[in-house]
């Protein structure tokens, strides 16, 4: 299953026919992005804890926790076998823990961190080397988020680890500029997945509030934020590096309101 060759050079206008790896694949944002380049004639390894709902053609599922070293070297030596090197890594693997910091365990903490900021940090070292070992330059790209840049009540572990990839996206991108490596980040705002929607579901978020507070008076599909990340891993975006991209339909740019009552955890004061 591994070595299904590829012939054709990649496109000066797409990342036809080049390898990627992406993390979180199973699900909602990741998959979307695992679609998107699949699509467009990306060979791609998916790895997520969770078997994919919908398995897609020519994908690779691989099981692994992006926060264990030792899980996220073995992908990488699987990638090797192939023998066709890596060109893209998206690190899209999240998980949420809510609840305010006085009253947090630290397993929630460091699970929510390890996801998303370390998960960030294990790909980065185990695909530089080998990107810069190819000399064919690369991009490396992470799902932050809006939250990186506001503060919501319950969300620490999450806002932290986001504003974490923010800043280790600049630091990383400084680093790989020599070798053609580019570094860059996407930040979304409210995304219909199924996450959002369970959370509309049991009360946990409000729909109205969230289009209230959005000018373009809707959610985030999928597929629209794939797309940025697409873009990205593109020979389009090769003077782009360091940046964070902010795909949130304007929420950000009119200032953030204060949170209600019902995005409140169990405990804040209201």
């Amino acid at each position: 299953m591994y070595y299904n060759c590829l012939t054709a050079e990649a496109s000066m206008n797409n990342v036809k026919q080049r390898i990627a790896l992406v993390t979180g694949g199973a699900n909602g944002i990741g998959d979307a992005i695992v679609s998107a380049l699949a699509e467009n004639g990306v060979k791609v390894f998916s790895l997520d804890r969770a078997a994919p709902k919908q398995p897609r053609d020519g994908v690779i599922y691989l099981d692994a926790d992006v926060s264990q070293p030792d899980q996220v070297a073995g992908v990488f030596s699987k990638i090797d076998a192939v023998g066709q090197g890596l060109d893209i890594v998206v690190h899209s693997a999240g998980i949420q823990r809510s609840g305010l910091i006085g009253q947090m365990s630290f397993d929630n903490w460091s699970a929510v961190i390890g996801t998303h900021l370390t998960g960030l940090f294990l790909c980065a070292s185990e695909a530089m080397p080998r990107m810069i070992k190819q000399a064919r330059g690369g991009a490396i790209i992470s799902i932050a988020s809006t939250a990186a840049f506001v503060g919501l009540p319950g969300r620490g572990p999450y806002t932290a680890a986001k504003a974490g990839i923010v800043g280790l996206t600049r630091s990383l991108a400084v680093e790989a500029a020599p070798y053609r490596i580019r570094v860059n980040a996407v930040a979304p705002g409210f995304t219909r997945t199924a996450i959002i929607d369970d959370a509309i579901a049991n009360g946990s978020l409000q729909e109205d509030w969230m289009l209230e507070r959005v000018p373009l008076r809707r959610l985030a599909e999928p597929a629209e934020i794939a797309s940025v990340v697409k873009f990205l891993s593109s020979e389009d975006a090769a003077y782009i590096t360091g940046q964070t991209i902010v795909a949130d339909g304007g929420w950000t740019i009119q200032g953030i309101n204060e949170s209600p009552d019902w995005l409140q955890p169990d405990g804040a004061p209201r």
